[in-house]
Parts: structure tokens; sequence; C-alpha cells
């Protein structure tokens, strides 16, 4: 008897939870794209972009991909009214800058990027303080270049202080170095 009077409480609660749900029917959702970021031009002569962002290191996260996203360099290219070979184009932030060169055909050629006090990768970050236990970073500069849109040589200078004593390190990424994590040496 007591197992018949728990099996009915077990249907009566699974017939409940079936007549509880209602489907909803949701009206059509619009999907518009507006950029994160402006490019402003400022010295069309020499080729001179200032970036305003929306959020903070918003261009320094991913200076190549933001470059291709939100620049135009057709519109550069008419605007600056030369026929050129190439045109080199630097985009500055509050932290850093991009140079980046095109060819007459609009395609992206080569970059540089130097930023400061850019965030190290939490794997880099991981080892840097493994080995410098007790130490505290105080500044970095990131420096990277590379063909088209990828990145070839990159590299971390880092300042290290701890009390009185102070280190400098240049950090290269497994990526650009092919050895672990990356490869710390002192300079």
């Amino acid at each position: 008897m007591k197992k018949f009077i728990i099996l009915m409480l077990v249907a009566v609660g699974f017939v409940l939870t079936s007549y509880s749900q209602k489907v909803i029917q949701l009206e059509e959702a619009e999907l518009t794209f507006e950029p994160t970021a402006q490019v402003v031009f400022e010295d069309y002569t020499n080729g001179i972009v200032r970036v305003k962002e929306n959020y903070a290191k918003q261009f320094q996260s991913n200076a190549i991909k933001f470059l291709v996203e939100n620049f135009d360099i057709y519109r550069f290219m008419r605007e600056a009214g030369e026929n050129l070979d190439q045109y080199d184009i630097t985009v500055k932030s509050s932290n850093g800058v991009l140079l980046a060169q095109y060819n007459k055909e609009g395609n992206l050629v080569r970059t540089y990027q130097k930023f400061k006090d850019i965030p190290l990768s939490p794997e880099i970050r991981n080892q840097v303080f493994a080995q410098y236990e007790g130490w505290t970073m105080t500044k970095n500069k990131y420096i990277a270049a590379g063909m088209e849109d990828g990145i070839d040589k990159e590299k971390y200078l880092v300042h290290l202080e701890r009390g009185k004593d102070r280190e400098k390190l240049k950090i290269t990424p497994a990526r650009a170095s092919g050895i672990g994590v990356a490869t710390i040496e002192k300079y």
C-alpha cells in the first residue's frame, strides 16, 4: 500500500508539472551592427590616425584586428588624393601606437606596434611570478612586428621591483620563440 501511494504522488506530480508550463510567443528580433569605436583622421599628408575607444584598452587588446575591422584604407587613399606605391599609416591611442603599411591595392603589408602597460597573458604572468615570487611588476612595454595581419616577432619588456631591488626582463612568448610558454631573460 505504501508503494502504491508513493507511485500515485509521483504520477500526480508529473501531471501537474506538465500542465504548469506554457509556451510564450516572442516577437521577432532585429540585429544591427554598429562599430565599437571610431577611427578619426587627423593628418592625411603624414598618414596619422587617432582612435576613439569605447572602453579602456579596446585598441591595444588586438590592434591589428581593430585596424582591419575599423579602418577604411580605400577612403584614406581617396581623401589623401595621391597615387602611391605604399601608404604608411600611424594609428595612435592613449597607450601606444600601431604603424601599418599598405600597398597600392589596399592590402596590409606589414605592421609594427608598441604599447605600454599592457596586461600579460595568464600563462606568461604565471611563469614570471613563479620565477620571481614576491616581486611586483611596475611597468611594461609590448613590442610586436609582423607581415600582413600576423605577428612574427613579439616581446615584453618588464620592470620588476621588490623593496629596493629592481629587475628588467625581456620576455619572448612561445609563439615567437617556440620554447615552452615564454623565454625570460634579463636585460
